[in-house]
């Protein structure tokens, strides 16, 4: 093992959304995570380095819940661009999951709220169920769980 292995445990992932509102009641009121601090206009030669975007300003919300963080970004400066949908076989990342209780209720109310799903869950192998949905703003998001015996 290498001595220069860095010590880091997960914090969050980020997603720059296009209606922040519309994420916000995604995350919050459909998945059930909190906000855990909100900053509307962000900006200044810090946080533009940070990001490496000059002159960024930024309403940045960041979400906590089920021992994982989100950060949801609405760039005012620079304004984002739609980039399409991104497959799951394209380069970089592709999808974030997350492991949960009940998939097939948790499935169903989802769907009756309106949530795009790829497909019901599907037995992956035993005890394992799993099935891709997508947020608002089109990211793919894993729901899978382990069940035990």
């Amino acid at each position: 093992m290498c001595d220069d292995v860095m010590e880091a445990t997960w914090h969050h992932v980020a997603i720059s959304v296009k209606d922040l509102d519309r994420a916000l009641r995604f995350y919050c009121d459909l998945l059930g995570f909190e906000v855990d601090w909100d900053r509307d206009h962000y900006s200044g030669e810090v946080i533009s380095r940070v990001v490496g975007l000059p002159n960024t300003d930024a309403h940045i919300v960041m979400l906590k819940g089920y021992g994982t963080r989100l950060e949801l970004f609405k760039y005012y400066t620079p304004a984002g661009e739609e980039c399409g949908s991104k497959r799951q076989y394209d380069f970089g990342l592709t999808h974030f999951a997350l492991s949960v209780k009940n998939i097939h209720q948790l499935y169903e109310r989802l769907s009756k709220a309106g949530v795009q799903f790829n497909c019901p869950p599907q037995n992956l192998r035993a005890g394992v169920w799993a099935t891709y949905m997508k947020d608002p703003e089109g990211v793919t998001i894993e729901l899978v769980e382990y069940q035990k015996f």
